[in-house]
């Protein structure tokens, strides 16, 4: 095998790994493209966290309106978050109410949540954490979330249904 290596080879070898290991994206860059006359997505996160745990509450199809539209019932992640666009909501508002799970910003199983609108861009701007009732935890806000507590209903909430 060395009998085949002549002299220069290795640093031949070294030059052209190092060649290819260059980054090759300057030779292949694409031609800019026009900026849009349309705004950026504004893009708004609602989490919905379990008040007693701390935990998220990813089994929620929460009743979410935003805006003007009619309500619309997302699945949460294993985060507990459901993410929107948000750049043409007329009126800037978000409304919010549990659909399996009691809302925390109130005592007892009270159905008044719909009634809470949020200013969307309050939220774009410093974020919200709701009220909660059912514990002690209480989030940060951070901009561009809203934090909202639920928790498990209770049998009696249940059959009241």
């Amino acid at each position: 095998m060395a009998r085949f290596i002549r002299k220069g080879t290795v640093v031949e070898w070294l030059v052209l790994f190092v060649l290819c290991c260059l980054p090759l994206q300057p030779c292949f860059a694409q031609a800019e493209k026009p900026k849009s006359d349309q705004a950026q997505p504004q893009k708004l996160v609602v989490c919905v966290l379990d008040g007693l745990t701390g935990l998220p509450m990813w089994f929620e199809f929460p009743n979410i309106w935003i805006g003007s539209e009619h309500g619309v019932n997302p699945r949460l992640n294993i985060k507990g978050e459901a993410r929107f666009d948000v750049r043409e909501a007329e009126p800037r508002t978000l409304r919010f109410l549990p659909n399996w799970y009691a809302d925390c910003r109130y005592k007892g199983d009270a159905m008044a949540g719909s009634g809470v609108s949020y200013s969307i861009d309050e939220i774009l701007e410093h974020g919200i954490v709701a009220g909660n009732v059912c514990g002690w935890h209480h989030a940060k806000p951070k901009p561009g979330v809203i934090v909202l507590y639920v928790r498990h209903r209770t049998l009696m909430e249940m059959t009241a249904l």
